[in-house]
């Protein structure tokens, strides 16, 4: 009995161990697990004293979204998904140390340290010694030793470098700030200022006999006068608004401007091309033009340039200024004019026609004159009674027989000889004075 009493026991408990077996307890939470470890490299920026962080990324093992903070002496960024970052001028010889913490969604971190030195002070190479000496006496540069601190070239904004005896310009395009550079007078042959962020660009007077502006956008004044150029490619300069393309004959014989497109730089308010061969310009779109000053054109149309204060033009055979109600300054020396209007040009205040081909000119509505030279033309009348407030009058080598000049009482200078005049008439012989010339034929009498 008691052996049949312990069997049934025995199995009672099997029965409930089976039982709690086949019912066992649920599972516990799966434990969150950090990113995988991950490396961070640094390097100094090429031009400054920027460092460059990147990393490897670090892979989360449950497949969680990563994302980094950059730490240095403060949290400097979060939740970064990118796998680098620029520290902004750190400094040069700068000990740093830092880390960058990646962090899953779940909130679980990993850290990798960072550590670096940056350089020393880099320099820019100036090998021309004129140029240097330039720096030096603008207390730029200390030291004669061909080269510049780059962090102390970036902050120049103007360069003055006029007749320095300069003949390359290398080290430039460590002036990163530059905005103002005049170097006429020199010797140069290559000038590139692509790195520089130039408005205003004086190179005259040297022996470039190329000119690459096209990253100079900001550009707008430019004097490229008397060097090697023939041409000139302006099209990327839409702000210029003054323009000085002149070619010294003396300087730079038998090499002239031979095109020039301005059809582009609609903001130009000043275009000087004196001594160029282009042989036409299209000025249909410079319509702000208030100065033009050009030579050996075989034709000029300056009809849409309303705006013109000044016009100097040598060589035309025929000018229409007739639009141009706003000239103050008429220059028209040395044409081949048969004839010229200047009746709509009231407010002319000076007018040079020397050395055409005139037989008449009528100055009567032009009551501004101040100064007028008509020399040798083919004049045989003037009348410049209209014309009170002229001061010079110049109009020797004519074939005037006569000259009245009773109401220009203002007139401080004349010029009439070698023409054909007997009798000067003034208001009174007071105001003649040393530096009126005439021929001895002609006498000065007081007229009524």
């Amino acid at each position: 009995m008691r052996k049949s009493f312990t069997l049934v026991f025995l199995l009672t408990l099997f029965v409930a161990a089976c039982r709690k077996t086949d019912n066992p307890q649920p599972d516990q939470p799966p434990v969150n697990r950090p990113p995988a470890a991950f490396s961070v490299s640094a390097k100094q920026a090429a031009v400054n004293a920027d460092v460059i962080l990147t990393w490897t990324k670090a892979k989360d093992p449950d497949g969680d979204p990563v994302t980094y903070d950059v730490v240095w002496k403060d949290t400097l960024a979060n939740n970064l998904t990118d796998t680098t970052y620029t520290l902004k001028n750190v400094g040069y010889t700068a000990v740093l140390s830092g880390t960058v913490v990646a962090t899953d969604s779940k909130k679980a971190t990993t850290t990798a340290v960072f550590s670096f030195t940056t350089g020393g002070y880099p320099y820019s190479a100036i090998p021309d010694v004129n140029f240097e000496k330039a720096l030096i006496d603008l207390k730029i540069d200390d030291v004669q030793d061909g080269k510049i601190l780059t962090a102390t070239a970036q902050t120049v904004i103007g360069l003055d470098l006029a007749a320095r005896g300069i003949k390359s310009l290398q080290g430039i395009e460590a002036f990163s700030s530059l905005t103002k550079l005049s170097c006429p007078a020199n010797s140069l042959t290559v000038l590139d200022v692509s790195k520089n962020p130039l408005s205003k660009l004086d190179c005259s007077f040297n022996q470039l006999t190329e000119l690459a502006i096209s990253q100079n956008v900001l550009l707008s004044e430019l004097d490229c006068s008397s060097n090697h150029l023939t041409s000139l490619n302006l099209s990327a300069n839409t702000m210029l608004t003054k323009l000085s393309c002149n070619t010294d004959a003396v300087i730079s014989p038998g090499i002239r401007l031979a095109s020039l497109d301005v059809s582009k730089n609609t903001a130009l308010t000043y275009l000087s091309f004196a001594g160029s061969s282009v042989g036409s310009v299209d000025v249909s779109k410079n319509t702000a033009l208030t100065f033009l000053s050009c030579s050996n054109l075989n034709t000029l149309d300056i009809s849409k340039n309303k705006a013109l204060i000044y016009l100097q033009c040598y060589g035309l055979s025929a000018l229409d200024v007739s639009n141009n109600t706003a000239l103050i300054f008429l220059y028209c020396n040395g044409c081949r004019l048969t004839m010229l209007d200047v009746s709509k040009n009231v407010g002319l205040g000076t007018l040079e026609c020397n050395a055409n081909n005139l037989t008449a000119l009528d100055v009567s509505k032009n009551v501004a004159l101040g100064r007028l030279v008509c020399a040798g033309n083919k004049l045989t009348t003037l009348n410049v009674t209209n014309a009170r407030e002229l001061t010079f009058l110049g109009c020797y080598g004519n074939q005037l027989t006569a000259l009245d000049l009773r109401s220009n009482t203002k007139l401080s200078q004349v010029s009439c000889a070698k023409n054909n005049i007997q009798t000067i008439c003034v208001s009174s012989l007071s105001i003649v004075t040393k530096d009126w010339s005439k021929d001895a034929s002609a006498n000065y009498q007081v007229c009524p």
